[in-house]
């Protein structure tokens, strides 16, 4: 187990995630485990963790008693947290290229993509007001969209045409998709 967070933290591949015929490097005498901590336990998992959130890494092992041995059951990505607002996930958007935003416009033309399975189809009529927040140089805009109810299939959502009403003027602001939070360092 300690190998396997060594490993990790190395920037290593885990034993059982390297291609066919490899070895993997011997382990260091002294495996350091700095920064890494117990999430959660039972009696045969523990889950590991690094770093913060929204770049959390997670490792969950499992013990076999049979064999008194640990092995990896699963590894995070590290992705970056997705916003979300009363249990739904913020979805991404982009400015419509065919209407680029202007310091002088009060309404921002932009294209939704909607995060969950919605059968290919638009978010039309399914779209929430947005959580904007303005300063002197920023603009962050972070749109949601109601979720379809029942079973949808598995297939790529259509972006969906939006107009954003603001309550003055772009100017010179940075424009920030909030649907996922900045990477910390």
């Amino acid at each position: 187990m300690i190998a396997l967070i060594t490993q990790l933290t190395a920037g290593a591949t885990p034993r059982g995630f390297g291609g066919r015929g490899k070895r993997d490097p011997p382990a260091p005498a002294h495996p350091r485990l700095e920064g890494w901590r117990v999430l959660a336990r039972t009696d045969d998992e523990v889950l590991f963790g690094r770093g913060e959130p929204p770049q959390l890494l997670t490792v969950a092992v499992r013990q076999d008693q049979r064999r008194n041995t640990w092995s990896c059951i699963a590894v995070s990505a590290g992705r970056p947290l997705r916003a979300s607002r009363d249990g739904i996930r913020a979805s991404s958007w982009r400015l419509d290229p065919t209407h680029p935003a202007e310091p002088k416009d009060t309404v921002l033309r932009v294209l939704v993509r909607e995060q969950t399975f919605a059968g290919s189809q638009r978010a039309d009529g399914r779209v929430l007001p947005p959580n904007l927040h303005l300063d002197a140089e920023q603009l962050v805009l972070t749109m949601f969209v109601t979720p379809q109810r029942g079973f949808q299939v598995r297939a790529p959502n259509p972006e969906t045409p939006v107009r954003i009403a603001l309550p003055e003027a772009v100017g010179a602001r940075e424009l920030i998709d909030g649907a996922l939070y900045p990477p910390t360092d």
